[in-house]
């Protein structure tokens, strides 16, 4: 969790008018406990504990978990800050910038593709030699 997770927790429950008493009906959690991970007392929290309360106050567990004072539900990423700027993990383990770089080159060829009929077997074996350079590391 970052340092400011309890400072967003607070503000997103103040902001939605919900007293410590109505987010820990919303959740099961006891407002005592919202309270200290609120006060930065309590540093973490389970998962399904942040699932919870990501539920009850309309947000993305992540955003919750790895919340900035500035952010803003408008506000867009581009997918290589999005990978870059994050630890990212995969069956439990963490992606390395190598592989990191391989993955945004994939979506990046997705994302550019025509799809036309003249076009789609060259895009196709595109993305399959990146996915095997992938699959190699």
């Amino acid at each position: 969790m970052k340092d400011d997770f309890g400072k967003m927790l607070k503000r997103l429950r103040v902001e939605q008018g919900l007293s410590l008493n109505d987010l820990s009906i919303k959740t099961g959690i006891s407002s005592s406990y919202i309270n200290r991970l609120e006060q930065s007392k309590r540093k973490s929290v389970s998962f399904p504990k942040l699932v919870a309360l990501s539920e009850a106050l309309g947000v993305e567990p992540w955003v919750l978990a790895g919340s900035s004072l500035n952010w803003n539900k408008g506000e867009t990423i581009g997918l290589k800050e999005l990978l870059f700027n994050h630890q990212v993990q995969h069956n439990g383990e963490i992606l390395s910038a190598e592989v990191k770089e391989i993955l945004l080159e994939i979506l990046e060829a997705i994302l550019s593709a025509d799809w036309s009929k003249e076009s789609l077997l060259q895009e196709l074996q595109e993305i399959g030699e990146l996915i095997s350079e992938l699959k190699e590391i």
